[in-house]
């Protein structure tokens, strides 16, 4: 399997087996600098309340029919956009790049899950409802190793996703993943099935620290940018369900409209097709507890 970045191949059946495969973080980015950025800001301690799934993988409809909780799924699922402003040469001086991904309401006032990589090094983020309306938002805090952030934007009365135990899901149980491909195609719904309920897949995460003097007068016409990058493995479902960039951060749903993950990463050989992959809803909540709890930003 040719790969852009990295190269490798599953190695066995389905269980904990390293996928080496390259993968886009599926953010979709315009104006010039790819990826979807933010920066370090904390908001208020309320600890989050969410709701559990009562399906188990066992009597959750097999219909691939979303239409009866496609409202149900799309509700919980906002569109993420976002500016980072960077001053990269003496000749460009500063410049916005933007991007966008996706998120899952995990609370009625407001805390919204995401992935680290939508949101890591943005100024400015703002997030859309699937009623149209748009709020500004701040990060609560994140966890790089396991690709997971929370946002928070000042709502109430929100709907937020009803979340399953993602240990019980099957292989072959039928999914949904929602989110916003491309920036631009918001509270899309795609279908599939779990292809595998445990993989280990490594992934690349860019961290953009900018220098805004250089070390001898201060002048930031000579300021420059560096990028650097943090290779993690993380254990992740893997799906069939079309994810693009931009589903980054949306939800991967069972066929009762219960979140089972957080969409993260997809397999950019040209040659594949159905390699997508989501983070458990397990893992995901647990560090989202995590964050809002204690600020966490590590």
């Amino acid at each position: 399997m040719n790969m852009e970045n990295r190269h490798g191949k599953p190695k066995g059946h389905i269980g904990k087996y390293i996928v080496m495969l390259l993968l886009v973080l599926c953010v979709s980015a315009a104006g010039g600098i790819g990826g979807a950025y933010w920066y370090n800001h904390t908001s208020g301690g309320t600890v989050v309340t969410t709701t559990s799934g009562t399906s188990s993988a066992e009597t959750v409809s097999t219909s691939k029919d979303a239409s009866s909780i496609a409202s149900k799924m799309s509700q919980s699922v906002v569109a993420i956009t976002t500016e980072e402003m960077t001053t990269n040469s003496f000749w460009y001086g500063s410049q916005v790049s933007s991007g966008a991904g996706s998120g899952v309401i995990i609370s009625s006032d407001g805390y919204i899950l995401t992935n680290y990589h939508v949101i890591s090094g943005a100024q400015k983020v703002k997030v859309t409802l699937s009623n149209k309306k748009t709020y500004s938002a701040t990060i609560v805090g994140y966890k790089k190793a396991k690709d997971i952030a929370v946002i928070k934007i000042n709502a109430t009365g929100l709907k937020a996703a009803t979340i399953a135990d993602s240990s019980k899901i099957k292989q072959g149980q039928t999914t949904y993943a929602v989110g916003n491909p491309e920036g631009t195609f918001a509270n899309s719904i795609t279908s599939g099935i779990v292809s595998a309920t445990s993989r280990t897949i490594s992934i690349s995460l860019d961290d953009d620290s900018s220098n805004s003097n250089d070390q001898q007068g201060g002048n930031s016409w000579f300021s420059s940018q560096t990028t650097q990058s943090t290779t993690v493995k993380l254990n992740v479902i893997q799906t069939d369900a079309a994810v693009s960039p931009g589903n980054s951060g949306g939800g991967l749903f069972n066929a009762a409209g219960e979140l089972i993950g957080i969409v993260n990463a997809k397999s950019s050989d040209s040659d594949s097709e159905g390699l997508g992959f989501a983070i458990p809803s397990n893992t995901a909540l647990s560090a989202a507890k995590d964050i809002i709890a204690n600020k966490t930003n590590e």
